[in-house]
């Protein structure tokens, strides 16, 4: 089989780099210096995203900080500070976390902010799904890139919201972009799935999830998911790359 390069298509970086301490409102904000970013990623710069920080209250209750809260699908790479983020198991077998979009960037969902918020984490999961739905919803299906490679159809969606990898916890948003279906689903990035045949050698999607996982430092490694009439569930592909 042969291994050409996936071309990233329209990556959106939403990661900080640089190891210093910064003021913000309600405190300080330290910054971790992280990998670089592969070739065609961007970032928010350091101005946008401490403008961003400063314009949210962090003591800002429930009833205005729900419409921001988006799931945190896991990354592979640990986060650099101490932290305990709430997290729920989700259809179709995820470990979800949850953060609150400030625009460039998302804040984690802790313990103590359920607190400060009163309510439970199951709460700011239906919240957070919903939330999922409604960005799609708002998403243009043209975003979609369609662009074979090595000969197999490859569909790519970015949404700019985000959600894109998201929107496993609610199936029944693919189709809009992908169509019906049956498809074999990756998640390599937060914002970034990818649509591939449902035949698709299991190698070749784990190769290209691989290249797409190594571009970003913050990257996903969830596998692969079957995609048929509005539902997901997970399909196995590591294996048959470890073994081609």
């Amino acid at each position: 089989m042969s291994k050409k390069k996936a071309r990233p298509v329209r990556p959106l970086g939403r990661s900080v780099r640089g190891n210093r301490r910064v003021n913000v409102r309600g405190g300080t904000a330290e910054i971790f210096e992280g990998e670089p970013l592969g070739p065609g990623m961007t970032r928010a710069d350091d101005a946008t995203l401490f403008a961003a920080m400063n314009r949210v209250d962090p003591d800002r209750p429930w009833t205005k900080a729900r419409a921001d809260v988006l799931p945190m699908l896991p990354r592979v790479r640990p986060y650099p500070f101490p932290i305990d983020p709430v997290r729920i198991m989700l259809p179709p077998g995820i470990l979800v976390g949850f953060g609150v979009d400030i625009g460039p960037a998302l804040t984690m969902v802790d313990g103590d902010q359920l607190k400060r918020w009163g309510v439970g984490v199951e709460t700011v999961a239906e919240q957070a799904l919903a939330n999922v739905r409604d960005e799609a919803a708002r998403c243009d299906p043209d975003l979609v890139v369609r662009e074979p490679i090595d000969g197999v159809p490859v569909l790519a969606l970015q949404t700019g919201a985000g959600i894109a990898a998201s929107m496993l916890l609610a199936p029944e948003t693919v189709g809009r972009f992908f169509g019906p279906g049956p498809l074999l689903l990756l998640a390599p990035m937060r914002d970034l799935l990818i649509g591939l045949p449902a035949s698709v050698d299991h190698a070749f999607a784990a190769w290209l999830a691989e290249e797409w996982e190594a571009l970003d430092p913050n990257h996903l490694h969830l596998g692969g998911w079957r995609f048929a009439s509005g539902t997901v569930s997970p399909v196995t592909i590591d294996d048959a790359y470890a073994t081609a």
